[in-house]
């Protein structure tokens, strides 16, 4: 077998594999031999029908699977091999690709179109105006969380039964009124208060009790801008990286790979996002390999297990509740689905580490309303904010986030293609 590749353009390049007798008669010899052995044709024993009746009514298919799997494997193999960063797969050439004649033909020729990852720097800090925005907490935010907290914990006043109002039914019959709902009398501001709120703090003023109250909400604020830091950082990187793409190519391999999900015309109307969407992709992978950013299954199962250990309220384990425990984490494995969900997250929680440490943002301060109004402009179709403060995010965990960026596309965090 010889394979071959030539530039066909700046990001593009055509390879050739051609296939010999050589490559594939053994292979094809030893299936003709088992059919043989396993075929089951009326009027022959098992084992004793002629190889040329074999060969006759499935060499063709034989020597046509034998051919493909070739191409299959040498394609994989060349492009390890020879290190070929490609974007999406190869494509055969229809032009170059002649009609093949199984029954005829011993060499076989086959042209496969390459579409190549070009060369690309990040950008620096300087040439990115990324902004970031800091959602103050003031003091009505603050007395509105110790009113609803101090119902929470507040103790339930019964109401005195001669207050009832009673109903009078159509049939002049009197009937008491349902019970009303017990009063609540919100909790004292002690520090017996202060520490069911938050346990372990031993906070003793009302001072300290407030300035927690806005460290609280301010790490809550962080969770949900964090959010629109990460839209806006890869938005901002994607903007700014100057990277051609070999857009012909890609066009084709979307039509080829979605055949009859997408027109010529749709992928064409949007290819822009998608241009996007790999640009983005090949970014995220070259500041991961870089910086050596990696998520293990011990980080996935972690994670799994410091969900479930809030959710049961666990803190220790004897022995045989810990093999019950990493048996129900193990099924949790089992989901694919589930697992990836997981492990994109944390890559992205921690590329998120990544760019606060290393990337300049500019910050704004805003009151939740103006943050809602800007990232709901900038991104009204990804942010589902609550407007309650009841976010999704543990304040003693950094950076868990669930963001999904705009464009549509699975990362391989691997750094396959």
């Amino acid at each position: 077998m010889n394979i071959t590749i030539e530039s066909t353009g700046a990001l593009t390049a055509l390879l050739k594999i051609e296939i010999i007798p050589a490559d594939y008669s053994a292979a094809v010899e030893k299936q003709i031999s088992d059919y043989k052995r396993k075929a089951n044709i009326p009027g022959f024993r098992p084992g004793h029908i002629p190889t040329g009746l074999i060969k006759k009514m499935y060499g063709k298919a034989i020597l046509a699977d034998e051919i493909n799997r070739l191409i299959s494997n040498s394609l994989a193999d060349y492009i390890k091999e020879e290190n070929l960063d490609i974007l999406g797969n190869p494509l055969p050439n229809t032009e170059k690709n002649p009609i093949v004649d199984f029954e005829t033909q011993e060499a076989f020729d086959f042209y496969f179109d390459l579409g190549l990852t070009p060369e690309f720097s990040i950008p620096a800090d300087k040439d990115m105006q990324i902004p970031d925005y800091s959602i103050k907490v003031d003091d009505e935010m603050v007395n509105k969380y110790i009113e609803d907290t101090r119902k929470r914990f507040g103790k339930p006043v019964p109401v005195d039964p001669a207050t009832e109002e009673v109903t009078v039914e159509p049939d002049d019959e009197t009937k008491p009124a349902e019970p009303k709902e017990p009063i609540v009398e919100p909790a004292e501001m002690t520090p017996e208060f202060f520490n069911l709120v938050y346990p372990g703090l031993d906070l003793q003023t009302e001072e300290d009790f407030r300035e927690q109250v806005k460290k609280d909400a301010s790490l809550s604020f962080t969770a949900e801008t964090d959010k629109l830091l990460f839209n806006n950082i890869t938005e901002a990187l994607i903007k700014n990286t100057e990277m051609p793409l070999p857009d012909e190519f890609l066009k084709r391999w979307l039509l080829e790979n979605n055949e009859g999900k997408y027109t010529s015309e749709e992928i064409e109307k949007n290819y822009p996002s998608f241009a996007d969407s790999m640009k983005w992709q090949l970014i995220e992978n070259k500041l991961i390999k870089e910086h050596g950013i990696a998520v293990t299954e011990t980080d996935i199962r972690n994670y799994i297990s410091m969900y479930m250990l809030r959710q049961v309220n666990l803190t220790e384990m004897d022995p045989e509740m810990q093999k019950r425990y990493d048996s129900i984490i193990d099924t949790f494995m089992q989901n694919k689905e589930h697992v990836k969900r997981i492990n994109d997250q944390l890559y992205n929680g921690k590329l998120m580490d990544y760019f606060k440490a290393n990337i300049i943002v500019h910050t704004e301060d805003v009151t939740y309303d103006e943050y809602i109004k800007l990232a709901s402009a900038m991104h009204p179709h990804e942010h589902d904010h609550d407007h309650d403060h009841d976010h999704d995010h543990d304040h003693d965990h950094d950076h868990e986030h669930d963001h999904e960026h705009d464009h549509d596309h699975d990362h391989d965090h691997g750094h396959t293609h």
